[in-house]
């Protein structure tokens, strides 16, 4: 019998019921499990008794983590590795479904994809449930049957600028801020994805345009994890002087990232923050928001991981738009402060947001 639970009314979580039978060898036993739509996106969470490694799975064989369905295209996908990296993959597959697979520690697994990965279409209702296997030891979440959900019913495919054509912050009178990357996708970028997604946390990234080729995969990763994308031009020129070069810095960056993830980016940050009246009105004329920041670390020049950490949480309030790096140079001592970062401001009472939401952008669905 199954339960029916609305994934786009928040999270579905529920807690193994007490007497589940699962034998205490299995390192599999699952303590918790849950479906949540996560933007356009569906998002399964694992957490179990034991440590194990992606190497010790085979898709449904005799050590197994599997998320079975009812209701769509795909029966059941299970964690595999390829490498040392871990993927969903359906049994007789030889090609992993596109999914952003996290583990923050031995015991657990996050997966995001998007509901036509596994043949939902939006809004559809189905069926999960997640089956383990060890050595004969099974376990299964619920241990009764599935439980019932609605795949999320529409994809974002960009966002409205909308207001001012030109922001330093968002509103003063909430505790929300906007943590934003510059200069990539670089070689560091995939692991400040992984930060932010093992603290559920929104980050907004502004993209080089003539770094997108060959990163889709990437960028769509960030899309599914909720993040949003911006311009910051094709090859970081300084565009203050506007013009027509500087019309097609943006445009073509703008079109670069559409093409890798189908996203139409609304906002735009100006390389060096060098802006000036006719590059805000020519961003406002290609539809982008002009988005620069109130908290900088100038953590480019490397100060060190304490000084980054210790400028942003001293100048951060409500409204902070938070400046980093993910590229543009080695980035490894931005990379280790930001979990310091987030957690001294949730600790302070922050919430994150990404840049739209920040400033209330309409999302465009497609």
């Amino acid at each position: 019998m199954r339960r029916r639970v609305a994934l786009g009314a928040g999270l579905l979580a529920l807690a193994l019921p007490a007497g589940a039978s699962a034998q205490a060898a299995n390192p599999l036993r699952i303590t918790s499990a849950r479906v949540e739509a996560k933007g356009d996106n569906l998002q399964l969470s694992v957490q179990t008794a034991g440590t194990w490694s992606p190497t010790d799975l085979v898709a449904a064989g005799t050590r197994s983590l599997c998320l079975k369905l009812t209701g769509a295209g795909v029966e059941q996908v299970c964690v595999q590795a390829v490498g040392r990296r871990a993927v969903l993959i359906a049994p007789g597959s030889t090609e992993p479904i596109d999914a952003a697979v996290h583990r923050a520690d031995q015991r657990s697994l996050q997966a995001r994809f998007a509901p036509a990965q596994v043949g939902l279409e939006a809004g559809s209702t189905f069926g999960w449930q997640v089956v383990t296997a060890w050595d004969g030891a099974t376990d299964q979440f619920p241990a009764g049957g599935t439980n019932e959900a609605t795949a999320p019913q529409q994809r974002v495919v960009g966002c409205k600028a909308a207001g001012a054509s030109y922001r330093t912050n968002g509103p003063r009178n909430h505790k929300v801020v906007a943590l934003t990357f510059d200069d990539g996708p670089f070689s560091l970028t995939s692991k400040f994805y992984a930060v932010l997604e093992r603290e559920h946390v929104p980050g907004t990234f502004f993209l080089i345009g003539q770094q997108v080729g060959g990163k889709r995969a990437l960028l769509r990763r960030a899309l599914r994890d909720g993040f949003a994308l911006g311009d910051h031009s094709w090859n970081h020129a300084n565009l203050a002087g506007d013009g027509a070069a500087a019309a097609r810095q943006l445009a073509s960056t703008k079109a670069a990232i559409k093409r890798a993830t189908g996203y139409t980016p609304c906002l735009f940050r100006a390389p060096y923050g060098a802006v000036s009246a006719p590059l805000i009105s020519e961003a406002r004329s290609q539809g982008m928001n002009t988005i620069q920041w109130d908290v900088d670390p100038t953590d480019w020049s490397t100060p060190g991981t304490g000084a980054i950490y210790s400028r942003i949480v001293s100048q951060t309030r409500p409204g902070s738009i938070i400046l980093m790096h993910d590229g543009g140079g080695p980035r490894g001592q931005t990379l280790a402060a930001l979990p310091q970062v987030i957690h001294t401001l949730k600790a302070r009472g922050y919430k994150f947001a990404t840049v739209p939401d920040l400033l209330g952008l309409q999302p465009v669905f497609g």
